[in-house]
């Protein structure tokens, strides 16, 4: 099969199940049902506090709807009181059809987040192997299979960017492309206030790496940007409802300290010994992003839910990249590592 039918190929199987995942996550657990970032509320900015932050999603859809014009609304809306396969859906997906159109368009570009996710994972995996053509597609494929697994309590609209904007921010952090970087950065911090952890991973990396002058102009860059959007984000949310953070220590995290679940446990050891096996051998720059689990955990026992595995998506293309490396390995497949990422001084 030649590279260009592959590629087609790949192409077209990733759009399947991307369209599959994400009926998963609209239908179970739904994007529509917690009270705090409700869709209209989220969209129309009159969301709760912290959630009505990730801002970039919402209103992109806001703007892209805005001109559809009112008769094409009502006839929409009609169009779903006439049907009653579309009543059904509406009420399953807890949907309201006067909004049919910012669905739409969240619907799109909530998919083409989530094929983009899978697109840059690749394209991520393929930085540090040389191997066929097939490994970075099956640990791409591999990573979007997985997402399911992490859908719980509920579903974000801000959730597929973040996977994506991440994932693009670890590709042109390794590269050195700090043109890309820094233009993906706010858009990234509007989206979600984790984009930090980005940051955090460029101290790490780069501290030894990049000559003090570079290495510190960028660092103050990365925070400025940083604190500007979160002051812009607080300053005109400032009236919303609810609170700069939440926090769940004492209403949900401490029950979950209190006991465990068996087979999860037996998971979670099995994920760690494929993240640790052949440790060493592993991409030096992958194995320094996994660092972003530890703030990530402190975080979420004190501000979010501890057995919510979507509160770990940043690091869950790491995670992925670590798992394939053991895999390939224990399976015997032929790859190799590319030389490291030259430094400029």
């Amino acid at each position: 099969m030649s590279t260009k039918l592959t590629n087609i190929t790949y192409y077209l199987i990733t759009a399947f199940i991307s369209f599959c995942v994400l009926i998963i996550f609209v239908v179970n657990p739904g994007i529509n049902h917690y009270q705090p970032s409700k869709f209209e509320d989220m969209v129309y900015g009159k969301a709760w506090k912290p959630f009505v932050y990730r801002t970039l999603l919402p209103t992109t859809v806001r703007v892209i709807a805005a001109p559809a014009p009112e008769a094409l609304r009502t006839s929409l809306s009609q169009m779903v009181d006439e049907s009653e396969s579309y009543q059904k859906l509406f009420n399953k997906l807890g949907w309201e059809k006067e909004l049919f159109v910012e669905y739409f368009v969240v619907m799109v570009l909530m998919f083409l987040s989530l094929w983009g996710f899978v697109i840059a994972v690749r394209y991520l995996f393929a930085l540090f192997y040389d191997s066929s053509v097939m490994l970075p597609n099956l640990v791409s494929i591999l990573a979007l299979l997985g997402l399911p697994t992490m859908f719980q309590y509920t579903s974000f609209l801000y959730d597929f960017p973040s996977l994506l904007l991440y994932t693009l921010g670890l590709i042109f952090l390794y590269q050195q492309d700090w043109k890309k970087f820094l233009i993906l950065y706010p858009v990234a911090c509007l989206n979600k206030e984790t984009t930090i952890l980005l940051t955090f991973i460029f101290f790490i990396f780069y501290r030894h790496k990049l000559r003090a002058d570079n290495f510190y102009k960028l660092l103050f860059i990365q925070l400025t940007i940083f604190a500007v959007v979160k002051v812009f984000l607080f300053v005109i949310f400032k009236s919303n409802p609810g609170t700069f953070v939440e926090f769940h220590l004492l209403d949900h995290n401490l029950g979950l300290l209190a006991g465990y679940d068996l087979p999860l446990a037996f998971a979670i050891l099995g994920m760690i010994m494929l993240v640790y096996y052949k440790w060493q051998e592993k991409p030096f720059f992958i194995r320094t992003t996994l660092w972003a689990l530890v703030p990530l955990i402190f975080l979420t026992l004190f501000l979010g839910y501890l057995d919510e595995l979507r509160d770990y998506y940043e690091v869950y293309p790491t995670v992925i990249i670590l798992i394939s490396h053991s895999i390939a390995k224990l399976m015997g497949l032929d790859f190799s590592l590319k030389p490291i990422n030259n430094i400029p001084e």
